[in-house]
């Protein structure tokens, strides 16, 4: 794969999975291969980990208290994804409510928030916030959000090769299964933000990935009738929430 094409995947994937405007920085044909950018999501991810990390150090450098930084700072990652796997997260819990296939679909494609939806937003946010909290040192922090960030949208590529697309699929359908040698060398990429957190981080963060897949997989998918956007959405904040659990109970 030549320089430029590997230049192109990964503004690919930093179009699908933010809202920087690189499709205006850059002359990125409009009609574009959205799996091509599939290797990549870990390393955007990190990206975006990276970015939260030193925006938290910012924030603290200049004598803001350390809730405020943070608070401040998943706002400002909030801006920069543009909510969106939180929107997949609201959205399932909202579908919840209904009580066949055809109502949960309905329920799904509707703008609106239910309450299923916010309390789960609110409890996530939360979740999040103060998992972050724990994660005192600077070696801790930066391991946990990057490593959370990265694990969480390799989790997407998991999902998208081991289970099928629902007939209701967005942009989803656009996704492709990768072969195996990029499956191994992007878990190997996400797992070596965990080493800092020590052995048996990485042992129960290995343990954890195939319960999610499987859980996925098992369960949830074949609720949902197959693969959708709003179930990657909820697997990613999904990963997020764990693996940040799994590091900062290892850094503690």
């Amino acid at each position: 794969m030549k320089l430029n094409e590997i230049l192109e995947d990964i503004s690919i994937a930093i179009i699908v999975l933010t809202r920087v405007p690189i499709n205006n920085i850059l002359s990125i044909n409009q009609h574009i291969e959205i799996h091509r950018g599939q290797w990549a999501y870990p390393i955007v991810g990190a990206s975006i980990g990276l970015v939260l990390f030193l925006l938290i150090c910012l924030f603290e450098g200049i004598g803001i208290p350390r809730q405020v930084s943070l608070l401040i700072s998943l706002s400002l990652g909030i801006l920069l994804t543009g909510a969106l796997h939180e929107d997949g997260v609201a959205d399932f819990f909202d579908s919840l409510a209904g009580k066949d296939y055809t109502t949960r679909q309905k329920i799904l494609k509707d703008s609106r928030l239910g309450t299923y939806g916010v309390l789960a937003l609110i409890i996530v946010f939360m979740l999040k916030f103060l998992l972050i909290l724990e994660l005192e040192s600077r070696l801790a922090l930066a391991c946990g959000l990057i490593a959370c960030s990265s694990l969480s949208r390799f989790s997407i590529l998991l999902l998208v090769n081991y289970s099928n697309l629902s007939k209701q699929a967005g942009l989803t359908k656009h996704l492709k299964k990768v072969n195996d040698k990029t499956i191994l060398l992007c878990g190997i990429f996400c797992m070596l933000w965990i080493i800092p957190a020590g052995l048996p981080a990485i042992i129960f963060t290995i343990m954890f990935g195939y319960g999610v897949v499987y859980l996925f997989t098992r369960f949830i998918i074949p609720f949902n009738k197959g693969l959708s956007g709003d179930i990657l959405g909820l697997c990613v904040v999904f990963v997020e929430i764990f693996s940040l659990l799994v590091i900062s109970a290892s850094f503690n």
